[in-house]
């Protein structure tokens, strides 16, 4: 579809083409398009529709084995038997979160928005609730959420406000709770629901959209750690990292409780990549090299942040249990299928890095043998 556009109205797409696609943009005052005209409307929901499917057949398109009901399908996403009743389904709150991002980020994203030792002005944090909506989301909405926390960023804000955006668009989506690796639900205003936890992404056909996001979480998953490895102040780098942990052991825990872990490939393989990567040195260094520069003086500060990453490293012992558990489930139990699925995730990508996994532990939090 040929359009023209305006110079705001060519913004408010470039706007848009940040929050999905990651597209560099400088973030600057336009006029209102409170009322978008249909034709760029139209435009609009065509970009958004075609980056969500777009992420999805990334990894969707490969044929692969899934479960349905505790049974084995095979297909690709646009195969009946894998996708029954599953729909990408788009509410008022992308359109929303289009439209007032366009308007109000550049209003928000000046560094005197900031009030010092408090975070984000009252004035700021006022506007990014008219940005972005939390109550009665649905699955594109929250697909929408998580490329926008993952994208960021890229935006030219205060670290302060940038956060604040990305606790309020986890409220809406637990996608994005996942791509953040923040919890955030404990956190609301008064009056507003959050959208819910990881188990709404595992119950229904909405599991398809974990299913076919593996990659982009795992690679997600392995830049967030590192970036949390590496915060500063040190105190705010041991809240990151307990942060991201209660998110990896509760998403762990639903994959067990929901009879899914056969969808813990995307830990396994982060953790493989970590081990690989960031992990790679000597335990020792690794250690040593996560406190010190986080300015922590006090023994008692550098070992608690040494313990919380401890707990990150240590889900490679808890999947190796659960691996275990599994290993038990015999021919016609409820959990057979699952149980074939997991053991070969876990021993093709997750064991070969068990005993560096398990060394680095040790050291972290001083366990002997």
């Amino acid at each position: 579809m040929n359009l023209s556009v305006s110079v705001d109205e060519g913004h408010a797409l470039e706007v848009l083409d940040m929050l999905c696609r990651g597209r560099s943009v400088r973030i600057v005052p336009a006029q209102p398009i409170s009322q978008p005209r249909p034709e760029l409307i139209e435009v609009a929901g065509r970009r958004i529709a075609a980056t969500c499917l777009r992420v999805l057949a990334e990894s969707g398109r490969r044929e692969r084995v899934v479960l349905r009901r505790g049974r084995r399908v095979r297909g690709r996403i646009w195969d009946a038997a894998r996708s029954t009743g599953f729909r990408l389904r788009f509410t008022e709150a992308t359109y929303e979160l289009w439209v007032q991002a366009t308007q109000r980020l550049a209003e928000i994203s000046r560094p005197t928005e900031v009030v010092e030792g408090e975070g984000s002005s009252r004035r700021a944090r006022r506007q990014i609730r008219r940005i972005i909506k939390i109550a009665e989301t649905d699955t594109g909405d929250w697909l929408v959420y998580a490329l926008a926390v993952r994208h960021l960023g890229r935006m030219n804000m205060p670290r302060e406000i940038r956060e604040d955006l990305g606790r309020r668009l986890c409220l809406g989506s637990p996608l994005a709770t996942l791509f953040a690796l923040e919890d955030w639900s404990h956190q609301i205003d008064e009056g507003e629901e959050p959208t819910g936890r990881v188990d709404r992404l595992l119950t229904g056909p909405q599991v398809v959209l974990l299913e076919c996001l593996e990659d982009l979480l795992e690679e997600q998953w392995a830049e967030q750690i590192v970036a949390c490895m590496g915060w500063s102040p040190g105190s705010d780098r041991t809240a990151r990292l307990q942060s991201a942990a209660r998110v990896l052991e509760q998403f762990v825990a639903a994959l067990d409780k929901h009879r899914r872990l056969d969808l813990a490939r995307p830990l396994c393989r982060a953790l493989a990549r970590l081990a690989a990567g960031a992990w790679a040195d000597p335990p020792e260094v690794v250690s040593a090299r996560l406190v010190a520069d986080s300015g922590l003086a006090l023994r008692s500060q550098q070992d608690a942040l040494r313990r919380t990453l401890a707990r990150i490293v240590g889900l490679g012992e808890r999947l190796t249990e659960l691996r275990e558990a599994m290993a038990r489930e015999a021919f016609g139990d409820p959990r057979y299928e699952e149980s074939q699925l997991y053991l070969e995730v876990h021993d093709t990508l997750l064991r070969p890095h068990l005993r560096r996994l398990d060394a680095l532990v040790r050291v972290l939090t001083g366990r002997l043998g």
